[in-house]
């Protein structure tokens, strides 16, 4: 371990690496030095702490694994976070996005028990109680532009979810990231077709498709659609 050469991503602000680029590990710096959100490993290097970023346990890790060509991750982006769950992955934004803001929105009671205490002393995170497929109702929570849209979420209409968010709060050519799990939509339909069928609601909706990324071998039956909001 004392070995451990982790350094900065070559194509990622704030993102850090060890190994080869083709196949690395994946680190963020901690930005609350000593803590713990879900199990992870922290690792100090020359004065700074790193934690472990894990792709079977957060999709957005997933991703970039997968050397997405669509550079969406900057310090000082604001990002609405759809289907918080514990706080697993958005306290890995939390750390990249540290001048930035993160409205983590959570629709279950006790995931969002979870959120707050794991992003307690995250101040960039601001967890807001609510339903994703009511965008209106968590308005007054949201009081800066919105760069990113992340999604997670196992609603049967993920993609009509997306759009209705992207209209409501993404500026124009911001960026949607959606992580569509296809037995959630329809446990019956081929998932190739199910993901064809998403696309297609995205595009309706004012988004233009930048990149697809499948993340089967980490999250099953899951496939990652990045789009860009068309100017109006």
């Amino acid at each position: 371990m004392s070995k451990l050469n982790i350094r900065n991503h070559p194509k990622i602000d704030n993102v850090f690496i060890s190994g080869s680029f083709e196949n690395p590990k994946l680190y963020t710096k901690n930005l609350v030095p000593g803590k713990q959100v879900y199990g992870e490993k922290l690792i100090k290097r020359n004065g700074k702490e790193y934690r472990e970023w894990n792709p079977y346990q957060s999709k957005l890790a997933a991703i970039l694994i997968n050397q997405p060509k669509t550079n969406f991750l900057k310090q000082g982006k604001n990002c609405l976070y759809l289907g918080a769950a514990s706080g697993t992955t958005v306290s890995h934004f939390s750390d990249i996005l540290e001048n930035g803001v993160i409205y983590a929105v959570e629709f279950a009671e006790r995931s969002m028990r979870q959120l707050i205490q794991n992003t307690a002393e995250r101040k960039n995170v601001i967890p807001i109680l609510g339903d994703a497929r009511h965008p209106i109702e968590y308005a007054k929570n949201i009081f800066t532009e919105i760069d990113l849209i992340y999604q997670d979420i196992a609603q049967p209409n993920q993609a009509e979810i997306a759009v209705k968010n992207c209209k409501y709060y993404l500026q124009d050519k911001g960026i949607l990231i959606l992580a569509i799990k296809s037995q959630s939509i329809d446990s019956v339909s081929k998932s190739k077709k199910v993901y064809k069928e998403e696309q297609k609601t995205l595009e309706k909706g004012g988004l233009d498709i930048l990149e697809s990324i499948n993340i089967h071998q980490y999250a099953e039956n899951h496939l990652v659609l990045i789009g860009r909001k068309k100017p109006i």
